[in-house]
């Protein structure tokens, strides 16, 4: 079994009911979801009561003071031993979570991509295209208006082609927050996510450090596990990742991979 944490917002519930589509239609059907970030209004309870019939147990959890202590949040509630973190704004593919299942490895956690929507294609994008699965079709998404790109190579179904492009692409596997998956023991072992950094960059990156402290590494996925990111939201900026530069300089420093300001407070 997988758990599968969405970090969302009442402002997001458009994109939340495209996303909650493309998890009923997974071809790997034993996960539970955890929607991290809603306050349980009117609306909130009619979009989850749409979907019961595939759910009928959705977490909800509302908002804390910040993004991390709201994720080490659905870290304690999760049930299962395999966790898949994304956005209430990222549609998955009907095999996303069989990729992350499948390629779940001891002593690895998994980072997967995420392939960009132009606004003016999302407009266009309704629930029969992602129940059909259209939208993850070069051919339906030219006609809608998307531009060449080697990037839209990131959409070929080939498993031997994804694989060599994983291959070849450049640079390490890092903690994207929209698409990567990790052990829950591997969480619980560096106390989860550093309460004390605000900036959602710099939280990723300092997560990825420690993780990595532990002897935790990434594998990239970014052209199997594959989800459409509908462009409303800010995708990290590099120059969101100087924001405590402290904080980040310590954990190549020699800083311990444990963190006091996570899931307990305090060392252990």
């Amino acid at each position: 079994e997988l758990s599968v944490i969405i970090s969302s917002s009442n402002q997001d519930l458009n994109c939340l009911h495209r996303t909650l589509t493309g998890y009923a239609n997974q071809q790997f059907k034993d996960f539970e979801l955890i929607i991290a970030g809603l306050v349980p209004d009117q609306a909130v309870k009619d979009l989850l009561k749409a979907f019961s019939p595939f759910f009928p147990a959705i977490k909800i959890l509302q908002p804390e003071q910040n993004r991390a202590a709201l994720l080490n949040k659905a870290i304690q509630v999760s049930e299962s031993e395999y966790l898949v973190f994304t956005k209430s704004n990222c549609i998955p593919r009907k095999d996303f979570l069989e990729i992350h299942q499948e390629r779940k490895e001891e002593t690895f956690f998994l980072s997967g991509g995420h392939f960009r929507l132009a606004p003016s294609i999302y407009e266009r994008l309704e629930t029969e295209h992602i129940t059909r699965q259209t939208c993850f079709e070069l051919k339906w998404l030219k006609k809608q208006g998307l531009k060449f790109s080697l990037k839209n190579q990131q959409l070929s179904k080939s498993k031997i082609k994804s694989n060599i492009i994983n291959a070849l692409l450049p640079g390490k596997a890092t903690w994207n927050p929209h698409n990567v998956s990790c052990w829950k023991k591997d969480m619980l072992e560096i106390n989860g996510f550093d309460e004390q950094i605000n900036s959602e960059a710099a939280q990723a990156k300092d997560l990825c450090q420690r993780l990595q402290k532990n002897d935790i590494k990434g594998i990239k996925v970014h052209f199997n596990a594959i989800c459409l990111h509908l462009n409303q939201q800010q995708i990290l900026q590099p120059g969101d990742l100087n924001i405590q530069p402290a904080t980040l300089k310590a954990v190549h420093g020699g800083k311990p991979a444990w963190t006091n300001y996570g899931i307990y407070k305090g060392q252990t």
